[in-house]
């Protein structure tokens, strides 16, 4: 099989489709609405979506489209009105990778910007996202977090808790495999209704997400094995388990691509490990305060184990959000900032549910009052509400970008952010202002698999050929940080061609662009 992949890599590098032509070209004026338009690439391809955003901003599907050779050809949805429009296509080529870009052309005279695209959401697939995540996570804490909870814990063995634990790491597992499809269909664009395409399980697969759905799925796999097992075989059952859970969120996410790296990682690793340990405990600690025999010994266990991983996961959320947020205001000036808000106050009331929970209930229940055994499962029921509710708000954090990277000054109103993706590598860049005049470029530089990309050097260039100007080229400084960052001037408004020259080595130099708007 080694021997089939060395082999079939000249193949390969060469099987991704390119656009190598189309009509109207890119940045073409023309004198009225064109009869057809078409898309050619060097081989055949399979569209996946096309559509085509007007003057006003409204987009179209292209759904009647014609396949001739290696070229699309297909008519506008109506006659073009006078203005700039945009055509974006995504396609798969013949081995099955999927690619995407946009064009713009312009009807009568060539505009000063670009139409105010109105971007097309899938409520339903986002939604599905949001909570098969929640549903994954809450599995995976709880399946895990009571493995070790068994293992370490209970001073004897817990059949109901370990059939719950056990059932959640089943639902975890289904859960797991439905999120790796619904990822491929962010990734691709596509509606619910395209779950089973090959190419969608495909896209999911890849990347970082793809190694976190894999680690995610050893450590269901290494808890079930643990469930069934007892004395040290359980236990270092359940540590590889957490080992897995921790590794999965420090792969992926965010902190797969925040600066300082190692820091990130270790905060996100040791704040899962820490969430999974104390709500992981929640239902067998529930199962084993009912049984008289049990619940002193495990209660006097949790007492003494659990304060360590609160402070650790207090600490390590401490940083992340230091990390994530990169300047104070951006705690109540961005989406990310305001979630975060919400989270901690929920965090808040739920420390002080435990507090209670360790200094009135405890308590009560090792004197063997009346009533103890009810109090405290009925806190720890409002103990899993507020973890849903809290997993519920950090979900959101999959549709809102961190702020980190946002040029120091500038809120989000004043910026704007652009992605650009090449063949070899990858850049996210923040322009602080997005407006004509001095321009601050903040650059963040990634793989193609979306991890932080090395490099010796990075060139800016702004280009606008319709407006007279000759391309100006500046030098980015690298930051403390990862970012790199530049201060160029933008003349004038409208569309811009921002251009990145990144030097990898000394005879490796890698050049990615992408339109961008200046207001």
């Amino acid at each position: 099989m080694a021997v089939a992949v060395v082999l079939l890599l000249p193949v390969l590098a060469h099987a991704h489709a390119s656009l190598v032509a189309s009509e109207p070209a890119a940045e073409a004026v023309l004198a009225t609405s064109p009869a057809t338009l078409s898309l050619t690439f060097n081989e055949a391809v399979e569209p996946l979506a096309i559509s085509l955003i007007d003057a006003q901003g409204g987009s179209h599907p292209i759904t009647d489209i014609a396949r001739d050779g290696a070229s699309l050809r297909f008519a506008p949805p109506a006659a073009l009105s006078a203005g700039g429009h945009v055509l974006s296509w995504r396609v798969i080529s013949a081995d099955g990778h999927p690619i995407g870009g946009s064009l713009t052309f312009w009807i009568g005279a060539p505009g000063s910007a670009l139409p105010a695209i109105i971007v097309p959401d899938d409520p339903l697939r986002r939604a599905a996202i949001w909570g098969t995540r929640i549903v994954v996570e809450l599995a995976l804490f709880t399946a895990v977090g009571g493995a070790v909870f068994l293992a370490w814990i209970a001073a004897a063995p817990l059949t109901g808790a370990g059939r719950v634990s056990a059932s959640l790491a089943l639902l975890g597992l289904a859960a797991l495999i439905g999120s790796v499809g619904l990822q491929g269909l962010d990734a691709l664009d596509l509606p619910l209704r395209r779950i089973g395409d090959i190419a969608v399980w495909r896209a999911g697969g890849a990347g970082s997400f793809g190694d976190a759905a894999t680690l995610m799925g050893l450590a269901f796999v290494v808890a079930l094995a643990s469930l069934r097992w007892r004395g040290w075989n359980a236990r270092l059952l359940s540590l590889g388990a957490v080992v897995s859970l921790g590794t999965a969120f420090a792969v992926s996410g965010h902190a797969a691509t925040a600066e300082p790296r190692v820091l990130a990682s270790t905060a996100v690793w040791v704040h899962s490990v820490s969430l999974a340990l104390w709500i992981g405990a929640l239902l067998p600690l529930a199962i084993a305060v009912g049984r008289r025999d049990a619940a002193p010994a495990v209660l006097r266990r949790f007492s003494r184990a659990i304060p360590a991983a609160v402070v650790a996961l207090l600490i390590s959320g401490v940083a992340l959000a230091a990390i994530e947020l990169g300047r104070l205001g951006a705690l109540w000036q961005s989406d990310y900032g305001r979630v975060l808000i919400a989270k901690l106050t929920l965090v808040v009331v739920l420390l002080g549910l435990a507090l209670w929970n360790r200094i009135r209930v405890t308590p009560l229940l090792l004197a063997g009052e009346p009533g103890a055994v009810r109090t405290i499962r009925m806190s720890i029921a409002a103990e899993l509400v507020l973890v849903v509710a809290i997993l519920g708000l950090v979900g959101v954090w999959r549709f809102t970008p961190p702020p980190r990277n946002t040029a120091p000054g500038a809120t989000v109103a004043d910026s704007a952010f652009v992605h650009i993706h090449g063949d070899r590598a990858m850049a996210g860049v923040t322009l602080a202002p997005d407006r004509a005049g001095p321009v601050e470029f903040s650059i963040l530089l990634q793989t193609l698999d979306e991890a932080p990309l090395a490099a010796q050097g990075v060139t800016v260039t702004l280009a606008n050929p319709a407006a007279g100007i000759e391309p100006a080229s500046a030098e980015a400084q690298r930051q403390p940080d990862g970012a790199w960052r530049v201060r160029m001037s933008a003349p004038l408004p409208g569309s811009w061609t921002l251009t990145l020259g990144i030097l990898i080595s000394d005879f490796e130099k890698v050049s990615i662009e992408a339109p961008v708007v200046i207001r």
